[in-house]
């Protein structure tokens, strides 16, 4: 049944400290998503995805509201990812869902387009998403890229005696996961109260060990339905690592093959000595929201690590030693400045999101 196009509004609601939106705003839209989702409890949604629901540092939504119920909605918010050679500013989206009985009416395009804006003041750089809907976003100015590095592991690979390792103690160990955490070259600008709720979501199983009295290594296996059977998010000593890996694959996911997510430049060759698999893949789907601040970032980038190129702002090219790319269209720049699950020859900009991101 389609609902009177003539009574629908477009509303934001904040999750921020401080949020003046109406609590009975914010129920009505967590109601939308955990039905829309089949989540059954209010309390659900706002588990799953602490950072964007919960002020921590919590997110907006974008809704559309006919007939005074939630019938279209996104979600985003900004944060800072951080690099020892890049910052900059980024912008997550997510949960875009729309009521059944209202598809086809270009609420959620609308909704992703007024949220890149909303980004865009906040002064991101670019929007990311994961989604396999590639289709629905491409219209929008979203493109596949960025590079990640795949490995899948199985019961058949772990031999040896891997030592103790334990699921986390929460109360014992979920300040050591965030320092573990503050350790990577990637990550975002995330703070203890986000690292704690976060390690609470639901489905997520996280293992640590220990090395000489100190916890050495975190795993997280799952993350709801988005990463089921993934590490997806993980971080200490590559030795320890792959002890943390075989143990769990072999003593605890005896039936159900792991697959790992890294950085495409992470020196994880201890973990493919025990992977079945390998391959590349792509980081998302990237969105440029300011070119001209995303080039000079890059530039930046380029500057720092002495690579050698030749930008030419009047022909719209860059040249290095030996490649020449256009920049003709925002997919040239992404797939210049981010790269694909191609084999890229030139530089391309740090970024990499952990699943505890995902929004």
């Amino acid at each position: 049944m389609s609902l009177d196009a003539s009574l629908s509004q477009t509303i934001k609601v904040s999750y921020q400290v401080f949020s003046n939106s109406p609590k009975a705003i914010q129920e009505k839209v967590l109601n939308f998503l955990n039905k829309e989702t089949s989540l059954n409890e209010l309390r659900i949604f706002q588990e799953e995805y602490p950072s964007i629901f919960k002020s921590c540092p919590g997110g907006e939504s974008l809704c559309v509201i006919e007939q005074d119920r939630v019938v279209s909605h996104v979600a985003f918010i900004d944060r800072e990812f951080q690099h020892p050679m890049v910052r900059m500013k980024l912008g997550l989206l997510g949960s875009v869902a729309t009521h059944p009985d209202l598809r086809k009416r270009g609420f959620a395009s609308q909704l992703v387009q007024q949220a890149c804006l909303e980004l865009k003041k906040k002064g991101c750089l670019i929007a990311v998403l994961w989604s396999d809907q590639e289709k629905f976003y491409l219209p929008l100015g979203f493109h596949r890229a960025g590079r990640e590095q795949d490995l899948r592991f199985s019961t058949s690979m772990m031999r040896g005696d891997f030592g103790e390792v334990r699921p986390m103690d929460f109360d014992k160990d979920s300040h050591l996961i965030w320092r573990l955490y503050q350790k990577q070259n990637y990550r975002l600008d995330r703070s203890l109260e986000e690292q704690k709720k976060l390690l609470k979501t639901p489905q997520s199983k996280v293992f640590v060990t220990e090395k000489d009295g100190k916890l050495s290594s975190y795993i997280v296996v799952n993350k709801g339905a988005d990463f089921t059977d993934y590490i997806h998010e993980w971080a200490g000593e590559p030795s320890e690592l792959q002890r943390n890996i075989s143990f769990c694959q072999k003593q605890y996911f005896p039936n159900q093959p792991l697959t790992l997510i890294a950085p495409s430049d992470a020196d994880i060759s201890l973990l493919k000595q025990v992977a079945e698999e390998k391959w590349e893949g792509a980081l998302g789907l990237i969105k440029i929201l300011d070119k001209n601040l995303l080039l000079s970032t890059y530039m930046n980038f380029l500057k720092i690590n002495k690579i050698e190129h030749v930008w030419s702002k009047d022909k719209g090219t860059i040249l290095f030693s030996d490649s020449e790319f256009t920049l003709d269209s925002e997919l040239d720049v992404i797939q210049l400045v981010f790269g694909d699950e191609k084999k890229n020859l030139h530089p391309t900009l740090p970024l990499f999101l952990w699943g505890f991101d995902s929004i």
